[in-house]
């Protein structure tokens, strides 16, 4: 609708409007103003269909005032109100049809990542004795060691956002950082925040006794890379904080720390790390501002060619054992210590000798059906160190098994 078309129906309705309402006396009263645009308002009284009517009305923009709380004003700026409110409420209909339509993700076939992260996130504030609510409050503990570092935390809690997991009430928008999980769980679709949470600490804390949260062993390996990839770049973004120097991790030097994690420990890369670092502050090469991820390419290629140096040379890399004053993130604590049954040699030995300990048992959980009934819904009944029983809660036939 044109400038002209509008203007012409706005006056078209007011017109309107006088002629139900039979005017019988209309008086400028100065000491009123108009709540809208401060001008005087006129009293005025009239009838409609033999009512008395009684009102104030707007010597500028029409706006009126009724005493009868019922009646609603039909000037230009509550007609636009009105619409803009319909408008609203249409938008927010769409958007819960649309909530509604999407597909909702049961808590068990979230990925391993997923669900550690929401387990680290939620493990210290949801417990029975600790009054809590349902929402999760991001605001508040974004910047708490969740993850190995900030833009971790960032990165997952933006996935989750992007895949639905959690949502914003509609009230809110995303500056204010509140969100709640939207799972299912036992084929229930609205499970309270702490039955969720109890469900995480039984597939995380349990041994395997109660479940596993995996799929396959190769989801554990990509985690646990992924996991000490992420405490690498916590260490030189850590190394770089002293000098004011900014520094993160880019997908070509991810690439590059796992195929050093193949051969060498943790403990060995923060070695390198620290060498080459202070090598490019010496030499006065790195930048305060990681711009372009000059820093991480430039520690990327001094890193190459330490380590082609000391393959082709036959160097011994040094173990730095991790830093005291580098705090374990929870996702890390989680994961490696309580999970995986590990501890600090995790940083110190490489992975293939750790995996080569930790594959066997998990690859058996991930397999185990039973021999009676081929059914995989089965309860620990007693787990030694390489010996398992269990027991099929579908025909409660029990079966024995060596681990190792």
């Amino acid at each position: 609708m044109s400038q002209f078309e509008q203007t012409r129906y706005n006056s078209t309705l007011v017109l309107y409007l006088s002629v139900i309402l039979n005017i019988l006396q209309k008086q400028l009263d100065e000491s009123s103003q108009c709540p809208l645009c401060q001008a005087a308002m006129f009293w005025v009284e009239a009838e409609e269909y033999e009512q008395d009517v009684q009102f104030q009305e707007c010597s500028h923009c029409q706006h009126r005032v009724f005493q009868d709380h019922k009646r609603v004003c039909h000037c230009i700026s509550c007609t636009e109100q009105r619409k803009k409110m319909i408008k609203q409420a249409r938008q927010q209909e769409q958007k819960k049809n649309q909530i509604k339509d999407d597909k909702v993700f049961n808590l068990e076939d979230l990925s391993l990542m997923h669900k550690l992260f929401l387990l680290a996130l939620l493990d210290d504030h949801v417990h029975e004795n600790i009054p809590h609510d349902e929402f999760v409050h991001w605001h508040a503990i974004k910047y708490h060691s969740i993850s190995p570092h900030y833009l971790f935390n960032n990165a997952l809690y933006k996935e989750l956002l992007h895949l639905g997991i959690l949502v914003i009430p509609e009230h809110l928008d995303e500056q204010q950082q509140i969100a709640y999980l939207r799972v299912r769980l036992d084929g229930y679709s609205d499970p309270s925040l702490f039955s969720i949470v109890q469900q995480l600490r039984h597939w995380f804390y349990e041994n395997l006794s109660m479940g596993i949260p995996y799929k396959t062993t190769e989801d554990v390996k990509n985690v646990l890379f992924e996991l000490l990839y992420q405490e690498i770049v916590q260490f030189m973004q850590m190394y770089c904080r002293t000098w004011n120097i900014q520094i993160a991790g880019n997908r070509h030097f991810q690439q590059f720390c796992y195929k050093l994690l193949d051969g060498l420990a943790v403990g060995q890369i923060y070695y390198l790390i620290q060498t080459a670092l202070e090598y490019l502050y010496t030499q006065k090469a790195l930048q305060p501002r990681n711009e372009s991820f000059i820093n991480t390419n430039l520690l990327k290629k001094t890193l190459e060619q330490y380590r082609e140096r000391a393959i082709t040379e036959r160097w011994e890399t040094s173990t730095l054992p991790r830093p005291m004053n580098l705090p374990l993130s929870k996702m890390s604590q989680i994961f490696l210590y309580r999970f995986l049954s590990y501890d600090e040699r995790i940083f110190i030995q490489p992975i293939w000798k750790a995996w080569r300990k930790i594959e066997p048992r998990l690859n058996f959980f991930s397999l185990k059906r039973c021999m009676n009934c081929g059914s995989n819904d089965l309860e620990v009944d007693y787990d030694a160190t390489d010996y398992v029983s269990l027991i099929c809660r579908n025909c409660k036939h029990q079966d024995h098994y060596f681990t190792k």
